[in-house]
């Protein structure tokens, strides 16, 4: 499966794709059909909803707050067995809040950095969750599995990079995973951004990395994962206190 192959064509949700058919560091390949990834589900047509049904996905993981997810509540469709919120609370990652306090000029700039902080911010401040995510996929009663946060781009980034990780699925691929967000979302999000953002004084370049998705960002994240741990399954392990049973089954059911 090539790239362009694995995104799902929505009119409703700009992010969501397939995560199978990696290849692995040892020649192997991540299944196709088992784990998918997307931006919010609250603006999914009933043709969206029709076609997302034909993937047979039993779970959804939802990484939203909870004042992401009642403001914009999942339209969910048949077949669903397992609706799961994860919360996980970022400024960033909270677009509608953070764009609000871009227009009380609470926020002036962005940089790569910024974002890489709040991503390690994520991990430190709820690996409860993130461990939950790694075991839900370790459980193969709940896949076809879809995960998303509401870009689809910094939550679900990191939670598609563990993962991938964990698969053996080589770094340069996991990184250009995180970027395929910039081509599906941000360039298009940025621009109905623009007007307003603009109009509150700030310059959408001054901001853009938290609009994006920044190679350096997660490339920073896995690299502090690396020094600290030696890996991310290590690191699964030893801060997320995942069993490395539980590990060893995520790359069993999505490697072939």
């Amino acid at each position: 499966m090539n790239r362009e192959q694995a995104i799902i064509p929505l009119q409703g949700a700009m992010n969501c794709r397939d995560l199978g058919g990696y290849a692995t560091e040892d020649g192997q390949v991540v299944r196709t059909g088992a784990l998918f990834r997307s931006d919010r589900l609250s603006d999914l047509t009933e043709d969206d909803q029709a076609e997302l049904a034909t993937y047979g996905i039993r779970t959804i993981v939802d990484f939203r707050t909870k004042a992401e997810s009642s403001r914009d509540p999942s339209r969910l469709w048949s077949g669903i067995t397992s609706h799961v919120p994860l919360s996980v609370g970022d400024e960033i990652a909270q677009q509608h809040e953070f764009v609000e306090r871009i227009k009380l000029g609470q926020i002036k700039a962005v940089s790569v950095a910024d974002v890489s902080s709040s991503y390690l911010g994520m991990l430190s401040e709820y690996p409860e969750q993130f461990a939950t995510f790694l075991n839900l996929v370790a459980d193969l009663d709940n896949l076809p599995l879809l995960f998303h946060c509401t870009a689809g781009k910094d939550r679900t980034g990191i939670a598609a990079a563990l993962v991938l990780e964990v698969c053996g699925v080589h770094r340069k691929t996991v990184l250009d995973d995180y970027e395929m967000t910039n081509q599906l979302r941000s360039e298009r999000r940025i621009d109905q951004l623009r007007p307003e953002i603009e109009a509150a004084g700030i310059s959408i370049e001054a901001i853009r990395p938290a609009l994006s998705a920044p190679r350096e960002s997660l490339l920073s994240l896995l690299d502090h994962i690396d020094l600290n741990y030696g890996s991310v399954f290590k690191y699964a392990v030893d801060a997320l206190n995942v069993m490395p049973s539980q590990l060893e089954t995520i790359q069993m059911n999505l490697v072939t």
